[in-house]
């Protein structure tokens, strides 16, 4: 019975179970089933069916039964055949004769080839093993020759898998598969557990914080008390409130002083606009200065104004009729201005819940008559319009930080206009008045204290803790509240939530609420202003309901961002892998594989991309919106596209699953009980269509409605086609490209034979899942094709950068003239005249009679700037006095004959260029060689015209300026004004001789830099200054600094000033806009018109220098000399705003001055008509904490201010820089603005073009949208100094032309900040030139181009490239990756804003490619590429340990090739072009660029050069420092502005601080190592040692991938010390030993703490983020992967070597010795850090009791002090030496026996578990709770910083020792050649200046 029962098992099994119980369904292709092991699914149903069939089959007598019973019996004994029962493999009755001879052959092979495995291994195991061995051997190769001996395929196919499954691994596998993984586990692994249980514990975790950040409100921290300051009873008066003479004022500043005075009605205008402000002032209590500011203000746009509307006529050929101007330029102002105000007027009045009537939308309220009287005017029309402009332009001045939020002032506005008082006691009510009075000598305006500063205090509020004051200077310091220390949280609002709460009237007129919770709107219209005071801000601007977008930081915000990226990648790598993956031969059973077994069915998958991408869509969008949000959408309509959506997004998988079940019925031969018409091919056509629908939609549609607050501007079809053009070509190259890598994936998963997941029949996977070595093979065929979708995303980014040089290319031959067939220098006199001097010339004069005299200019100005000699610049020169020097007689003679000339220039002949002059004169004038023809010709025989490289740059430049198309000029006197923008914060406003030469330099002095830098420059400034007479003695040496007097020092000063980067040089290079006005004007005047008069035009009507200096309040003594200097210097327009302050009194509290600021803030006007102050102190009185810091420490050297306003508060609440330009814009004048930085300048001959450009805003009509733009313009980037300089500016370079030239043409190009043109009213509009939230807006100025792209209606961005600014760039090593961090950090933020979400939910598709990748995406493709590296070779590492050990391969799935060669696949396709391609693409837009411009010649030259000096170097570092940073950012927050310096490389930074050689301290902490250690040097390392045991794993594989490798490794670690000035000097290096030892021995290795807990500990946010950050996730997935191989590889091994892992580890059983191999190695060092902790406790309270300390408090951190403690080093070292110890413990024994691969795995392992293990202690010490927890938290703090330390040892010493190697061979040098150092030839690419002694 027991014979027969086992045969009639036998029997049973083999048929499948689907079979058994319905003939008419597929069966599977094969079973695995036995009486012990089912399927996880429907056991105990299968076990009723088992013996149903077995009672069936034992009646029926089965055939099969005797041949199974005669074959147990013959030879075994009855133990042997007991074994044999109790468990065997089945084998699928559906496989094929050749599928189980297969099978038969290949088990009894694996069984051969383990037993002579046995055998030779038989010496080096104990006996009981080889005992073990040897009855396996027996029982296997007795039923392999049963096997060999019967006849039936069947029955030897079974043998031969029961002798493998059964005989060798003891029933634990059955290798009875015909294709990969071949054997399968018959039973659930601890690998299935632990990896789901991980996995599920990680999603669990994900979606609860996920889902609390949304659903929980955070509470606002309790404020602590701030300390009590006396107010001061008395104080100068800060302001001047008479206004009895205002009206009269204001009418004499038009009447006298500006230019309008001699337009008609003039004078009528002047009473009316002056009684206008005056009543104003009067009634609403304006500031006066600001009446008096934006009436000036007033003005120069009414001027600019009647500029443009002059100019049609201009531009018509019409002459001017003034007799209107006025009237019609008003009404041109009032268009554009309150363009945005007359918008959102219409939509609240078409708001019912408003309760406003209905107006016209061109009608303005008339502003009110008042006590002041009123003049009457001709027209009331007039009056309303200028009524809207004066207070639109009075609460504007006056607004402070609200200015951010437009719509805000709008609002106000309208208050203002509809209101029906007359009198401040109407608006503000009688207390208010009282106290108004009762203030004392100065108080704020009723405008200020009541209406503004209550909405600044709720900002400030939301934000701010407090200001206070620094003891030490007498600076502002502001706090952020609790919890907002690194950033602004997600609910916290911000400028642009409240804006958008007055942009839309219906929450707007919900929201704005009395303390008692009555609306506003609840009120009459022509109350409301007078009800504004009683206004709740707090409740009103409540973040809870008016934020309107949460900037998330986590990879869920940058999601909601670029999903349409992430689809259109993940739709086009789908469809290359499913062309690549083919189809599959269908198998005997017609089994259905996952992927289908047709074509189209494959590719229908690609549809459920809808879905996925919809879900991943919704909720990256619920946690990106807000309540307010969400309530908006919840209408009908949103409720209905959200259905809509919801049913899209599931029909796909709904369409798809009828497409499976049909071609289940049509594989099977079924009857389908669908209709007839229902077919597959039906079905498909409806699954693509529903599918290409919903993928488009997601890919086209325009987001939520309440993502378009504004239209977008339309886009012309050309321009559009043109991108989509772009883009297909771009992609479709990128997809052509990348199959290289798909295809080479593809073959190296065949060689290595992975589990082919798409190839798997459907049935198979519901019991193969759980098998160890199916869940290996599927990891890592994941992996792998993981690894390639990285690589395919991580390259379009490259794609776009090469596409946009090559669309930059062919844009600019486009626009050039004959480009690169002409000389085009030799064309400026004919194109200048053309298209800058085309007024005042006869229509045949093909040169302006102009030009020979404004050249002469030119080369003076170059002559001035010392570019060139006197010599060089007469010869350059026409050497022309005037223009009546020329004359129609004249002869131009050269060297040339006139005959000569005017054969080879006919253009340039002598009677065009005096045609309209006298003809009786015989003076000659000589024509400059460059302006010959033939001096192309003779230019080897004489030289070059110029020898100076810039001058002959600038030639050049404006040659191919004039070569492009522009705008015809404004005419003089009708150019529109600007206002040229410079902050200033701490940069140096002249160098001076202290920086240049002290004379104690332990290095080369400055001076010897800048000189050796502009040689041929300073020896024209030397015989320049020759002709003065203080420069008559010189120094023998003309480099004896010491011996030039102290009047000689200030002109070499200054002209060093010009060529380093101070505030001296920029305004020096605007301020000559003033002067190519003057020429203008000069030139081609207008002389009908009554401004052309010479005592009314004035270029300062026309520009503005406008400089920021924030901190003159504060300036030195030097400080305020050069300011006063600079202003005595240049022009009269320049001015100079500043913050001034003075602390509050006693009318604070009743002005509403913020409780916890202790002063009052104004913004501040000079210029040099201003008085200096003689003495005393400014603005300060009384005594207070201020006194001893507010005495003026430089009396008379202060000016007293023009204008004086009041803030509303603290000003600088962003980071700076944007804060710093709004005080300031108010101070602006004219119609347009430029805003650059203090590093830039200008050259006379580019800003000749100043009027063209201006005409780029010419408009043909009133409201035209031509007004409406941005102008780009490209820079010269001068600081090209050393390797460094010279790579960031070429960086900058290539995207300030041919980069931002294509993103223009692409509709991707921003505002960048400098040096673009604005339309200053349309920017005043969407809140100012940049955006200042703290943190948010880093990279404030592109927020100026977001919004004004949002804003639409018209408005748009065009970049020009004949007008160039100069600018420097950082120059240091140190100075350019700060730079590069600062805007790596910004971008991070720019993700996760509202506008770069928006733009890319609305943008057409190609535009936001184009956007994206132009800024975002440059900085995520960086990190990509960075992170590209270290992926591959973890990658292939993990495919080297997968593979076959040395022994035991038929324990192994082990492919004909091995794992390196197919791996080395793989890699031969990524670096034989990727990376290559990455570098060339990163060179190629300069390459380009300078091949336009310079030639091809010195663009070879550069580009090798370049490579020569490590370009490779750095931008590798680079690309790895942006990665980190704009990575970072995303995930946790916190970018701050980085002050770079842009100083010369001339200093050396320390490797990790500077040392006190006298007490041996740290005195300075900070160097190279430390700057870098976390950004780079860690990865380096880890790099580094995952490629060393790829070696020691494989030493013959990689081949020309090493190349890469090694560079990334190189560049990463050594970069920063490779471009470090005098890095190698042996005098710096014992000093940096020393240093280097102090920090991490020193005091405790308290140095390395302080730095750890900075830097690396406090920038991470808690256990909770840590979590919900994505490094966790994928922290998980990739321990799931290692866990997965190398736990299949140490089940192998188990099964080989049945006693286990060792004698050492006997004592345990299989299962637990196989936990200690993949455990974390943590246990022994987490039990001595306990030991040491209670060893610190224990001694801290014997050291306390005998102290007397027993009340400290046990939180304080540096308890152990007061008792015996190990230094850290030393428990690092044994922390380091147990991890080490307890981690090849349990893996020795892999080592032992040969498995390198698996002991390698297991190491890799557990380093991976440390550091997840790490990574969450880390997030438990970084929250504040921990420090609650005190001396119990010690042992985790301990544990923590040991590993933390031992890392930094090991990093340090590896990278310090090896600079070593540099140090040695660097005192070679200097032995051998001193002159030539070949680290200074690398840095400064020139021979090095010898150190002063």
């Amino acid at each position: 019975q027991k014979h027969r029962g086992f045969a009639i098992a036998q029997r049973f099994s083999s048929v499948p179970l689907q079979h058994r119980l319905a003939t008419h369904t597929s069966s599977p292709t094969r079973s695995v089933m036995s009486k012990h092991q089912s399927s996880p699914a429907g056991s105990f149903p299968m076990l009723i069916v088992f013996l149903w069939a077995a009672v069936s089959v034992a009646v029926a007598e089965d055939r099969a039964q005797p041949r199974h019973n005669e074959l147990i019996v013959g030879g075994w004994d009855a133990d042997l055949v007991a074994s044999l029962n109790s468990f065997h493999c089945t084998v699928s009755e559906s496989y094929s004769d050749e599928e189980l001879k297969i099978l038969q052959r290949r088990n009894c092979q694996k069984v051969h080839d383990a037993v002579q495995d046995f055998q030779k291994e038989r010496s080096v195991v104990k006996s009981s093993v080889v005992a073990a061995w040897n009855e396996k051997s027996r029982m296997a190769s007795f039923l392999c020759s049963q096997a060999n001996a019967t006849g039936d395929v069947f029955d030897a196919a079974w043998l031969a898998v029961n002798a493998w499954g059964k005989g060798v691994m003891g029933g634990a596998e059955c290798c009875n598969l015909v294709r990969a993984p071949y054997c399968l586990a018959m039973k659930g692994s601890l690998s299935t557990l632990a990896v789901g249980g991980l996995l599920l514990f990680a999603v669990v975790m994900f979606l609860g914080v996920a889902v609390a950040s949304c659903l929980v409100r955070p509470a606002k921290a309790e404020r602590k008390p701030l300390e009590e300051e006396p107010m001061i009873a008395e104080e100068e008066d800060l302001g001047e409130t008479e206004t009895s003479n205002l009206y009269n004022e204001l009418q004499q500043r038009w009447l006298q002083t500006n230019c309008l005075r001699v337009l008609p009605a003039a004078e009528d205008f002047a009473n009316l606009s002056a009684d206008v402000f005056a009543s104003l002032q009067v009634v609403f209590d304006f500031q006066t200065d600001n009446v008096r500011n934006q009436f000036e203000h007033l003005l120069s746009l009414w001027r600019s104004h009647c500029a443009t509307v002059a100019d049609r006529a201009v531009q018509r050929g019409e002459e001017v009729d003034e007799k209107d101007l006025l009237v019609e330029a008003l009404g041109d102002l009032h268009a554009e201005l309150l363009e945005g105000s007359r918008a959102w007027r219409e939509k609240l009045h078409k708001c019912k819940a408003t309760h406003v009537e209905e107006q016209k939308a061109d009608v303005t309220p008339t502003v009110a008559d008042t006590e002041a009287g009123v003049v009457q005017t001709k027209g009331s029309e007039l009056r309303k319009q200028l009524g809207d402009v004066a207070v639109f332009l009075l609460v504007w001045g006056e607004a402070g930080n609200v200015r951010f939020m437009p719509e805000v002032l709008y609002f106000v506005s309208e208050l203002i206009l509809a209101s029906d008082s007359c009198t401040p006691r109407d608006m503000y009510g009688a207390a208010a008045i009282a106290s108004y009075e009762r203030a004392g000598p100065y108080h704020s305006g009723l405008f200020l204290s009541k209406v503004i500063r209550p909405i600044y205090n709720a900002i400030f509020d939301e934000w701010y803790d407090c200001v206070s004051i620094d003891p030490k200077d007498g600076s502002d310091v502001k706090k952020l509240r609790e919890g907002l220390d690194s950033f602004l949280p997600s609910d916290v609002a911000n400028y642009d939530d409240w804006n958008e709460l007055f942009c839309d009237t219906e929450r707007m007129a919900r929201g704005l609420v009395f303390t008692d919770g009555t609306p506003l709107f609840d009120k009459p219209h022509n109350k409301r202003f007078a009800a504004l005071q009683e206004l709740d801000w707090a409740a009103s601007l409540d973040p809870y309901e008016t934020k309107t977008h949460r900037e998330v930081h986590s990879l869920w915000g940058a999601f909601a961002t670029t999903h349409r990226i992430w689809l259109l990648h993940a739709a086009l790598f789908l469809t290359g892998l499913c062309f690549v993956g083919g189809d599959y031969r269908p198998t005997k059973d017609g089994a259905i594989l996952v992927q289908g077994n047709s074509t189209p069915v494959r590719f229908a998958v690609i549809g459920l991309l809808v879905p996925l991408h919809g879900v991943l869509l919704s909720f990256a969008l619920w946690v990106t919106s807000t309540r307010a949000t969400r309530r908006s959408n919840c209408t009908a309509r949103g409720c209905l596209m959200g259905t809509g959506c919801c049913i899209l997004y599931a029909l796909p998988i709904f369409t798809y699953g009828i497409v499976r079940y049909l071609e289940v019925i049509v594989e099977k031969g079924w009857s389908s009980p669908l209709p007839s018409w229902v077919t597959l091919g039906v079905a498909l056509v409806v699954h693509f269509d529903i599918s290409l629908f919903g993928l488009l939609l997601q890919l086209l549609a325009s987001g939520r409605p309440s993502d378009r607050l504004w239209a977008l501007t339309r886009v012309p079809r050309r321009q559009q086609a043109l991108r989509y053009l772009f883009w297909i070509a771009v992609l479709a190259v990128k997809c052509t490209m990348s199959l290289t890598i798909s295809r080479a994936v593809a073959e190296e998963i065949v060689t290595l034979d992975l589990v082919r997941l798409g190839r798997e029949p459907l049935t198979e996977l519901s019991y193969v899942w759980y098998s160890t070595s199916w869940a290996a093979d599927v990891m890592e065929y994941f992996l792998l094709w993981g690894f390639s979708f990285f690589l395919f995303v991580a390259d379009t980014g490259v794609w776009f950068q090469v596409g946009c040089t090559f669309l930059g290319v062919v844009s600019i031959i486009a626009r050039r003239n004959q480009f690169a067939l002409e000389r085009s220098v030799f064309k400026i006199p004919e194109r200048f005249s053309k298209k800058v001097f085309t007024f005042g010339q006869t229509s045949s004069a093909k040169v302006s009679a102009h030009f020979p005299m404004m050249w002469d200019r030119i080369m003076e100005q170059m002559r001035c700037e010392d570019k060139c000699d006197n010599e060089s610049c007469k010869v350059q020169s026409f050497n022309v006095r005037s223009k009546d020097d020329l004359s129609v007689g004249d002869t131009m003679t050269t060297s040339a004959s006139i005959t000569d000339l005017s054969s080879l220039h006919p253009t340039l002949q002598p009677n065009e260029i005096g045609a309209d002059c006298e003809s009786d004169s015989s003076d000659s004038v000589q024509v400059p060689e460059m302006f010959v023809k033939d001096s192309i010709v003779k230019a080897f025989a004489r030289g070059n015209s110029s020898t100076n490289a810039e001058m002959r740059w600038r030639l050049n430049s404006i040659a191919r300026c004039l070569a492009m198309p522009m705008p015809r000029p404004f005419r003089a006197p009708y150019i529109p004004g600007i206002t040229v923008l410079i902050p200033h914060l701490k940069e140096d406003i002249l160098a001076t001789k202290e920086e240049l030469y002290s004379g104690s330099e332990l290095g080369v002095p400055l001076i010897d830099w800048v000189k050796a830098r502009y040689a041929d420059e300073f020896q024209s400034f030397i015989s320049r200054m020759q002709a003065g007479a203080h420069w008559q003695y010189l120094p023998s040496a003309i480099n004896d600094w010491s011996s030039y007097s102290d009047e000689q020092w200030d002109a070499i000063a200054m002209w060093a000033s010009m060529r380093l980067q101070t505030l001296w040089r920029t305004v020096a290079g605007i301020s000559l806009y003033h002067a190519v006005l003057q020429s203008h004007y000069e030139a081609q005047a207008d002389e009908r018109s009554a401004l052309a008069s010479p005592d009314v035009w004035d270029p300062s009507d026309a520009f503005t220098c406008l400089v920021s200096m924030q901190l003159y309040r504060s300036f030195s003594e030097t400080q305020l000399k050069q300011t006063n200097r600079m202003l005595a210097k240049f022009p009269d327009s320049l001015k100079v705003a500043y913050i001034d302050w003075s602390d509050k009194n006693v009318a604070a509290e009743s002005d509403g001055v913020h409780q916890r600021q202790r002063r009052r803030y104004f913004s501040c006007l000079i210029d040099k008509g201003c008085p200096l102050i003689s003495s005393g102190s400014v603005g300060v009185a009384g005594g207070g904490p201020a006194a001893a810091y507010t005495a003026d420490s430089a009396p008379g050297l202060r000016r007293a201010p023009k204008f004086k306003i009041e803030l509303p508060g603290f000003p600088i609440l962003g980071d700076g820089k944007s804060d710093n330009q709004n005080h300031a814009i108010p101070f602006m004048r004219g119609a347009f603005c430029q805003c650059i930085d203090s590093n830039q300048g200008a050259y006379f001959e580019q800003m000749l073009l100043l009027p063209c450009v201006l005409g780029e805003f010419r408009t043909k009509a009133r409201g035209g949208n031509e007004a409406k733009r941005i102008i780009g313009l490209p820079e010269h980037i001068t600081s090209d100094f050393g390797s460094v300089g010279d790579l960031a500016a070429g960086s900058e370079l290539a995207f300030g032309t041919v980069l931002q030239r294509s993103h223009a043409v692409l509709g991707a190009r921003m505002h960048y900040g400098h040096p673009d043109i604005m339309n200053k009213q349309y920017m005043i509009q969407q809140g100012g030139v940049s955006k200042a939230t703290k943190t948010l807006n880093l990279s404030e100025d592109i927020f100026a181009g977001m919004d004004f792209m949002l804003r639409g209606s018209g408005r748009n961005i065009k970049h020009c490239e004949y007008f160039y600014l100069t600018k420097g760039r950082d120059l240091g090593f140190n100075g350019v990756m700060g730079f590069c961090s600062k805007i790596s950090s910004g971008t991070g933020e720019q993700l996760l804003t509202r506008q770069m979400f928006r733009l890319s939910q609305i943008l057409p598709l190609p535009d936001a490619l184009s956007f994206y990748y132009a800024h975002a995406g440059f900085y995520i493709t960086q990190a990509f590429m960075s992170l590209s590296m270290p992926v591959t070779v973890s990658t292939w590492l993990l495919v080297l340990v997968a593979g076959c050990e040395g022994s035991f391969q038929a324990y192994m799935n082990c492919p004909t090739a091995t794992t390196g060669d197919a791996m080395s696949v793989v890699l031969s396709a990524w670096c034989s072009w990727v990376l290559v391609f990455f570098l060339f693409a990163q060179a190629m837009p300069l390459f380009m660029q300078m091949w336009m411009e310079m030639g091809l010649r010195t663009a070879f030259r550069r580009l090798i050069t370049q490579w020569i000096t490590g370009s490779w170097c750095f931008f590798i570092f680079q690309a790895k420092l942006v990665g980190h940073y704009v990575v970072n950012e995303i995930r946790y927050g916190g970018a701050a502005y980085v002050a770079t310096g842009r100083g010369l490389p001339t200093q050396r930074r320390p490797f990790i601080g500077t040392l006190d050689r006298t007490t041996g301290q740290m005195k300075d902490i900070g160097g190279l190592y430390l700057d870098y250690a976390a950004l780079t040097y860690y990865d380096a390392v880890k790099l580094l040692l995952s490629a060393s045991l790829v070696l020691v794993v494989d030493s013959h594989a990689g081949g020309f991938a090493w190349t890469f490798v090694g560079l990334t490794i190189f560049s990463w670690l050594y970069a920063p010390f490779l471009f470090n000035p005098y890095q190698f000097s042996r005098r710096y290096f014992a000093e940096d030993l020393r240093s280097w030892w102090a920090f991490f021995f020193g005091a405790s290795s308290i140095h390395w703490i302080q730095w750890y807990d900075r830097t690396q500990l406090q920038p991470k946010r808690g256990f909770r983020h840590a979590v919900w950050d994505i490094k966790f996730l994928l922290g998980f997935g990739i321990f799931a992967v290692w866990f997965s191989v190398v736990y299949q590889k140490v089940a192998l091994f188990s099964s080989v070597y049945s006693v286990g892992f060792g004698e050492h580890m006997e004592g345990f059983s299989e299962s637990v010795q196989r936990v200690f191999v993949v455990a974390p190695p943590i246990a022994l060092s987490a039990a001595f850090c306990f030991v040491v902790a209670l060893f610190e406790m224990g001694t801290s309270a014997v050291s306390a009791c005998c102290r007397g300390l027993r009340g400290h408090a046990e939180g304080d951190r540096g308890f152990q002090r007061h008792g015996c403690h190990l230094p850290l080093p030393l428990v690092a070292l044994v922390v380091v030496v147990a991890e080490i110890g307890e981690a090849a413990f349990p893996l020795c024994a892999l080592e032992q026996h040969g498995w390198r691969r698996t002991f390698v795995g297991g190491l890799v392992l557990k380093l991976l578990l440390t550091s997840l293990a790490l990574f969450l202690a880390e997030g438990v010490l970084s929250r504040k709770y921990f420090k609650a927890l005190g001396a119990f938290g010690r042992p985790l703090e301990l544990f923590v910083q040991a590993n933390r330390l031992a890392r930094d040892l090991a990093v340090s010493a590896l990278i310090f020792w090896t600079l070593a190697i540099g140090v040695l061979l660097n005192s070679l040098n200097e032995v051998v050649c001193p002159k030539y150092n070949l680290h200074q030839l690398f840095i400064y690419r020139s021979c090095p200046l010898q150190t002063a002694k």
